[in-house]
């Protein structure tokens, strides 16, 4: 969709461990729930302040999101952390 609409938001699909968050404005991930502790901790020391980190259905533990969003009823939960 972003070729064809021509923006320019870019999409890259890799193990999150072996990126640089420096360079994302946002980060979404649909991880296990085991992986997300980790996520955080990268996204703290390598993302920007006023980037985004997204995670579909799974919440960072001991963490508040900044928002959640009910994606459709009975589904999964959209959370958003703003570092």
């Amino acid at each position: 969709r972003a070729k064809m609409g021509r923006s320019s938001a870019q999409f890259t699909l890799a193990d999150y461990e072996s990126l640089s968050f420096v360079e994302f404005d946002l980060v979404f991930a649909y991880l296990s729930p085991a992986a997300m502790p980790k996520l955080w901790l990268k996204a703290k020391q390598e993302m920007l302040p006023g980037s985004w980190l997204l995670s579909y259905e799974f919440i960072i533990p001991n963490t508040v999101p900044d928002f959640c969003l009910n994606t459709e009823e009975n589904a999964p939960k959209l959370y958003a952390w703003r570092i």
